[in-house]
């Protein structure tokens, strides 16, 4: 990412038409913050009151909304995206059976695809060769994890005749592992692009050609785009121009750059209110349009991270809230970037890292993705919330067996909630999972439901906590920086 910023048959949104967030209604999926005047020690938490309507449904989360982002040197890895890599295959499986990679980045835009030639993970700077082989490999680790692909050509240095070769190829390959195609990365920023063009109009004629020659040689090729860093009126025409055309309407969004001072840990867990206004009118061009939208390229700070934050407790608490605020606003879904990044190293902000041997590795946001992938699915419910001003934000959730889950996080650098949660009568048990770390830089002692991800991948959650219910009533404390997974059945 180089900006500041801040599936399929081609079909309408597969979203009901459902009432957008008004400002003094609460949503199951508005992220609130709230104050306090508490000790961390346990003093006086501050009181959070909580009703949770299953009768009002605000959005519905798709089941392929987790997903990964990566540059397309990861491609070009011989040793990570393959069918042999288990421990990959078992993360991904812990989180969903059906998510989506994204696979493009500014790498994309001087990638190669050279049938027969010899495979080269390079940087932006260079030329990155993706083979038969790298393409085969991909299509067998997607399939082994159900996930499908979202594939990024080069629109910046290569022709549409290479696309078209590229997209051939990816088409033939994947199968019906590919989920689309995009034409481009962060096209409205353009800089590095040897394909000029001074405004929408010409890059959207750049745009078409392109697609036409991919077309001739892919007809039932799928797209989905523009893929912009932040340029909201080129979102909103290109979703006017190709309404029914597109899979995903995308965008990125990084909070800010790594190397900038306001990439702190105080700043990533504070709400990001233009964000939020922002959001309000990605979800109104998606209605619009009629075709969904998908936030298919973010994470903390763009530039690789900044150690000491993105790779720390913080950010996992951050990533599971950020989720579901978009969630809330109707997006279909999110790829987090992770692993080599387009300088040619591995991210601090990498949910998953892996080794040179290719033994891959949990971080702390994994265990973000994991708390969604355990409690968001389903309907998002309304929720009435009554609080001051501590960091803590809230959301509920309905899946397929009726059961409601109710997310509290707990942004909070020093202040508890004394959180009483309201609900029907017919829910008769609830149990508790938390999402905690000593600290907000920690970044090895993260544990979800009491435990962490095995060397092998694998995640077995431990037994929840019993919570008692009380005149239709649950009380219980929730931590500062800490995340609340509570679980209610009948």
């Amino acid at each position: 990412m180089t900006g500041t910023l801040t599936k399929f048959v081609p079909k309408p949104c597969r979203r009901p038409t459902l009432p957008l967030p008004q400002p003094g209604i609460l949503l199951a999926l508005v992220a609130v913050s709230i104050a306090a005047t508490l000790s961390s020690d346990g003093a006086a938490a501050e009181p959070v009151a909580i009703h949770v309507s299953p009768e009002t449904v605000v959005q519905r989360i798709p089941p392929d909304f987790i997903g990964f982002g990566y540059e397309t040197s990861a491609v070009a890895l011989t040793n990570y995206f393959s069918a042999g890599n288990k421990e990959l295959i078992q993360l991904y499986r812990n989180l969903s059976s059906d998510g989506l990679i994204r696979i493009g980045g500014n790498v994309s835009d001087h990638a190669r695809y050279e049938p027969d030639g010899v495979s080269a993970a390079r940087t932006e700077r260079e030329v990155t060769v993706i083979n038969r082989r790298n393409l085969q490999d991909l299509e067998e680790f997607a399939r082994a994890t159900g996930w499908r692909v979202m594939w990024g050509l080069n629109f910046g240095t290569g022709s549409k005749e290479e696309a078209a070769r590229e997209a051939h190829a990816v088409s033939d390959i994947l199968g019906d592992r590919l989920q689309s195609l995009q034409i481009g990365n962060e096209v409205d920023l353009r800089s590095h692009y040897t394909l000029k063009y001074d405004d929408f109009a010409s890059y959207y004629s750049n745009y078409l050609a392109c697609k036409r020659a991919i077309l001739a040689v892919v007809p039932e090729a799928r797209f989905s785009g523009p893929d912009v860093a932040g340029n909201l009126e080129w979102f909103r025409k290109f979703s006017r121009a190709e309404a029914g055309h597109v899979e995903f309407l995308t965008h990125h969004y990084y909070r800010t750059g790594a190397n900038r001072p306001e990439a702190t840990i105080q700043n990533l867990l504070a709400s990001d209110h233009a964000w939020d206004d922002k959001l309000r009118e990605l979800q109104q061009i998606s209605r619009d349009a009629g075709t969904p939208f998908r936030i298919n390229e973010v994470n903390s700070f763009y530039g690789g991270g900044k150690r000491g934050v993105s790779d720390t407790y913080a950010s996992a608490l951050w990533c599971l809230d950020y989720m579901l605020v978009l969630a809330s606003h109707g997006c279909d879904g999110v790829n987090l970037e992770t692993d080599v990044n387009q300088l040619g190293w591995i991210s601090h902000y990498s949910p998953i890292v892996h080794e040179p041997s290719g033994k891959c590795t949990a971080r702390p946001e994994y265990y973000a993705l994991l708390a969604f992938g355990m409690a968001a699915k389903g309907d998002l419910l309304k929720i009435d919330l009554d609080k001051q001003t501590i960091n803590l934000t809230a959301y509920a959730t309905r899946p397929e067996d009726q059961s409601i889950w109710l997310v509290a996080v707990n942004k909070d650098g020093s202040r508890d909630a004394e959180l009483k949660v309201g609900l029907p009568g017919v829910y008769a048990r609830a149990e508790a999972f938390w999402l905690k770390a000593p600290g907000a830089q920690s970044t090895n002692e993260v544990t979800l439901a009491g435990t962490q991800v095995a060397a092998d991948g694998r995640w077995t959650p431990g037994p929840p906590n019993e919570v008692s219910i009380r005149k239709k009533r649950v009380e219980l404390i929730v931590p500062h920086l800490s995340a609340l997974l509570l679980h209610f059945r009948q």
